[in-house]
């Protein structure tokens, strides 16, 4: 094919491209790039546009290829080297001898050997300004012999694998992800009509969603549409929603998205074929080396090289040190071949390998967030502690939604001594980042592993946990509810600790209704029997509480007692974070009897200690007792900026200031 008219090239040098698309989602961003690598490369540029199957790389490249049109004079060389088809790819020997007689070259004067054509190709080629696409490339090595000699060429690479090794002659990558929802959106209502799409806009969407953001799925789902008039989008949305989510293949192969990965995945060695099936069993948004490599029951070092296979393969991204995600398509894409290549007892005993390692490492961050607390789960593999409380809460934050995806996993499986044990040790990381409505989804489901394991204690200790954070979201019927049947249970098997912590939480939801009488009541007897039982903190914790009551009756002396009591013995204990949260009691005394400078003094004091703790509520606590004071002064500035950093805090936490203006802390 030689260039067409008006294009500003020579209408005798080859113009071998298709035309784009002609719905095309600009990519703005990524065009950019391959304009900047253009702009600022010296000599040959070569550029690899790697991504998943129906990505969109082909597009990109030749619309980027014909708005440039005029900066290669020579013409543009294409082949479809066929990377992705079933058959096997082009083979480059027989590509060299097509882009050859494309430049002029006789065919009786082509050489029989690859490494001659190649080196003819570059002799050809050594002064053109030309461009060239080597779209879906298998290999480096079908690459590699295809490259060019000229210093003004610019050479594109499509491919499903990234290629790196062609690093090694200079080649920019360029990854190009899926559409984001409003790209996918906008590129659907162009394929489909905008008045199609405007009948049924939920339907709509969820055909968009079951594309997954893939240029290719959305346009044969569109065009499907097209030819089909009369259906109702509600009706497709549910058939291709069918056909992507369970993997069953439709009239039309292409709207599979598993048949658009076939080639990449059956490309894979074995070992890592076995890695992207346990990704698509692993529950998580990301996945990382050591549970992988403790599910496969493999070497570490051996699955970090089969997911460099996959990240080469764009069927991992690496997004982090250690964090590996994939795509909600290639993620689906896994678990129907795992549905299918791995036996359910092998998927149950992956998908419990998954929960138990991330269990273990849950209850070591727990250990070393919470170290006072005694507990009933026992870990079982007894990986690498964290050493500082510091590490344990920031792998917390890093891994949280990795662990509320097995979570949820193992208690859609009824895996129930996997799930109360998550449930018991969360229990931490919640006191100090008050994430109550997911936390409590959680403990209501393990409530009812522990009850249907039969372990009452157990079910107590989440009962009380219900509890506390019912009451904190000022739900308190409901937090003595469950702390009533704590109570039971803990007398039902003569266990005092279990009582102890029922009558403390009883006073809770007490104070909250109002009933501070009742609510002193409670911490009295919670406090003589954690006193029975030799246990020091609970006593403390106990008597701060009625130290925050007989505050709030006006009793300043008594308070007074309580609390010194109480801070004086987690000091001792080294409970840095009760000692604070006493002294936070007491300073509101002070101010309260016109102290307020000595209240400040105590505030800031505690207020230093908890941020070396890393405890965003604690610390959001402690600021807002501190502002409030000040502005009292007319500190102004500091009072404004101390509430101002409270309720940024609280807003990280996804929650308003927990206790509502002139309400005292209830840990």
């Amino acid at each position: 094919m030689t260039a067409p008219a008006g294009l500003g090239v020579p209408a005798d040098r080859p113009w071998q491209i298709p035309a784009a698309p002609a719905v095309f989602e600009a990519r703005e961003r990524f065009t950019a790039e391959l304009d900047r690598l253009w702009r600022e490369g010296a000599g040959r540029r070569l550029v690899v546009v790697s991504g998943v199957g129906g990505v969109g790389k082909s597009s990109l490249a030749l619309d980027w290829l014909e708005r440039q049109a005029d900066e290669f004079p020579h013409g543009i060389l294409y082949s479809d080297l066929g990377g992705a088809r079933e058959h096997p790819p082009e083979d480059p020997g027989e590509v060299l001898h097509g882009f050859l007689t494309a430049l002029g070259t006789s065919p009786a004067e082509i050489p029989m050997s690859l490494d001659q054509r190649a080196a003819a190709f570059r002799t050809v080629t050594a002064a053109r300004r030309m461009a060239m696409l080597l779209d879906d490339a298998a290999s480096v090595a079908q690459v590699r012999p295809l490259l060019p000699a000229g210093q003004a060429t610019v050479v594109l690479v499509t491919s499903r694998w990234r290629l790196t090794d062609l690093g090694i002659d200079g080649a920019q990558f360029v990854d190009l992800p899926p559409l984001t929802d409003t790209q996918a959106r906008a590129l659907f209502e162009r394929y489909a009509g905008t008045e199609r799409i405007q009948a049924d806009p939920p339907a709509a969407a969820e055909i968009v969603t079951s594309c997954g953001g893939l240029p290719l799925a959305l346009s044969v789902a569109a065009a499907r549409l097209r030819t089909r008039p009369r259906r109702t989008l509600a009706r497709e949305a549910a058939a291709y929603g069918r056909w992507t989510s369970t993997g069953g293949r439709s009239a039309d192969k292409a709207l599979s998205l598993n048949a658009i990965f076939e080639v990449v995945y059956e490309g894979l060695p074995q070992s890592a074929a076995g890695v992207y099936l346990a990704c698509g069993v692993h529950p998580g948004p990301f996945v990382s080396i050591e549970p992988l490599a403790t599910a496969l029951g493999r070497p570490a070092g051996s699955v970090e090289d089969d997911v460099d296979e996959l990240i080469e393969a764009n069927l991992l991204t690496e997004t982090g040190e250690d964090r590996f995600v994939q795509h909600m398509v290639l993620h689906s894409d896994a678990r129907t071949r795992a549905s299918t290549a791995l036996s359910f007892e092998e998927r149950e005993r992956l998908g419990r390998s998954f929960a138990g390692w991330y269990l273990d490492r849950v209850l070591a961050a727990d250990e070393a967030i919470h170290p006072h607390r005694t507990r009933y789960a026992t870990r079982a593999r007894r990986s690498k502690d964290f050493v500082e409380r510091a590490d344990g809460l920031a792998w917390w934050r890093e891994h949280q939604s990795v662990i509320r995806a097995v979570f949820s996993e193992a208690a859609d499986h009824d895996w129930d001594d996997i799930v109360w044990q998550f449930c018991e040790g969360s229990w931490g990381f919640f006191l100090h980042h008050r994430d109550y409505r997911p936390w409590i989804a959680m403990n209501e489901r393990g409530v009812l592993a522990a009850t249907r394991a039969n372990l009452p204690l157990i079910q107590a200790r989440l009962r009380s946990q219900l509890g506390y954070a019912y009451a904190k979201l000022g739900w308190y019927d409901k937090a003595a509810d469950e702390n009533m049947i704590a109570l039971r249970l803990g007398r039902q098997e003569n266990h005092g600790p279990t009582q102890a912590t029922a009558l403390s939480q009883l006073g809770r939801s007490a104070r909250g209704r109002g009933d501070l009488e009742g609510a002193l009541d409670f911490y009295r007897q919670a406090a003589d029997l954690q006193e029975g039982l030799g246990i020091p903190r609970g006593v403390a914790l106990c008597r701060r509480r009625q130290g925050e009551v007989l505050a709030k009756l006006g009793r300043h002396s008594e308070a007074m007692i309580e609390l010194t009591a109480a801070a004086t013995v987690m000091a001792e204990l080294g409970d840095a974070a009760q000692h604070a949260r006493s002294v936070m009691a007491l300073a509101g005394i002070q101010a309260d009897e016109g102290r307020a400078e000595d209240a400040i003094v105590r505030l800031a004091e505690s207020l230093r200690t908890m941020r070396t703790l890393d405890s965003p509520y604690y610390t959001a606590e402690i600021l807002t007792a501190l502002g409030r004071i000040e502005l009292q002064c007319g500190r102004e500035k500091e009072g404004t900026g101390h509430l101002a950093e409270a309720q940024v805090l609280y807003g990280e936490l996804g929650h308003a200031n927990a206790s509502a203006p002139g309400d005292g802390p209830q840990p």
